[in-house]
């Protein structure tokens, strides 16, 4: 697939960074360490603009990221053990302590609160509000959970790292559905344009043949289909297919409703597609784990381009669209922070 750098130059031309050592302004001020908020941009805000928000909090490994119904988006910290809450103007709010490590798992709940996943044999789904009220609920049957989702049912769906993918009431009421081996990770899910779930599969030390994409209906019936290396985040495309990333193969995949799947290979040495998400402009955006690609746009037709991000290692991890038609992210290495890049 073709491969573009065309707007490699600009876009690395055009990023900032705020939360890092003092820099320059064009006014020939300076911004100071710490700077996370309500900072003017240090360029025009065009495609490919990236800033970096430093996470005040010690040692974040920020890692799922979704917008609220407040507005402002919540992402899951690991390294902290902790939601957390920033405005799209970059200021952090609200770090609330769960008690628990969390997964990379974050979604707003059809009743207006955030759901998020623990990372635990036992697991538990936790609950909170957009004021920083916490209920966690017990998730009998998962194990170390990974993404969730909102189903066409009014319920939560959860894949989870032991064959099995959860669905949950608002109330917390759980049952299980056995999709794959008990060895399988499945790792991302979304709601898909023809009222299934869409699931990712991967077995550790597996064949080409374990790696697969799961169509789940609400009843639990389900369908497997065998796909590229590593799986991880799926996303609906602006196609009405399912695109997902191939943490494996350096590539984005594309599966239909229908079963028929076709491979884009990134072109950029070394990447590690991991999170994916639609944007506003019509385009696949993905993060790249490795530290080197930085963030990838493809359009449905796999032409990339890759825009830089601030930091001499930067690992991404998941991606989702943000209030203000921009892309916003999680790096969880090399800074770490949350992240934002213009897509028009």
């Amino acid at each position: 697939m073709a491969l573009m750098n065309g707007n490699a130059a600009r876009a690395f031309a055009a990023i900032a960074l705020l939360g890092a050592p003092a820099c320059s302004s064009p006014n020939g001020s300076s911004v100071p360490v710490g700077t996370i908020s309500e900072a003017r941009p240090l360029t025009r805000d065009v495609r490919g603009v990236v800033k970096l928000f430093a996470d005040p909090y010690g040692d974040p490994v920020p890692t799922g990221i979704t917008t609220g119904p407040d507005g402002a988006l919540w992402f899951t910290d690991s390294g902290n053990a902790l939601i957390g809450r920033i405005t799209k103007r970059g200021k952090y709010t609200l770090q609330v302590q769960v008690g628990a490590e969390v997964s990379d798992g974050i979604v707003a709940g059809p009743d207006k609160n955030l759901w998020f996943t623990t990372n635990e044999s036992s697991p538990r789904i936790g609950r909170i509000t957009t004021a920083g009220k916490l209920t966690l609920f017990s998730d009998a049957g998962g194990a170390y959970p990974h993404a969730m989702t909102v189903g066409p049912d009014g319920a939560l769906w959860i894949a989870e790292s032991n064959g099995t993918v959860g669905r949950m009431t608002t109330q917390g009421a759980v049952t299980h559905f056995t999709v794959a081996a008990a060895n399988a990770q499945l790792q991302g899910i979304v709601s898909g344009p023809d009222g299934n779930l869409w699931v990712t599969q991967y077995v550790v030390g597996g064949s080409r043949f374990s790696n697969k994409v799961i169509r789940v209906a609400t009843n639990g019936k389900h369908s497997a289909f065998t796909v590229g290396y590593g799986p991880k985040f799926i996303c609906v495309g602006p196609d009405k297919a399912l695109w997902f990333a191939e943490s494996s193969a350096n590539a984005i995949g594309r599966i239909t409703t229908s079963g028929t799947f076709a491979d884009f290979p990134t072109g950029y040495k070394y990447a590690v597609p991991s999170g994916i998400a639609t944007g506003p402009d019509g385009a696949l955006w993905f993060t790249d784990y490795s530290g080197r690609a930085g963030l990838g746009r493809m359009t449905t037709k796999g032409r990339f381009t890759f825009y830089k991000v601030p930091g001499s290692f930067p690992e991404l991890d998941e991606i989702t669209p943000g209030p203000d038609a921009r892309m916003w992210f999680t790096a969880d290495l090399g800074p770490s922070g949350i992240g934002r890049i213009t897509t028009r």
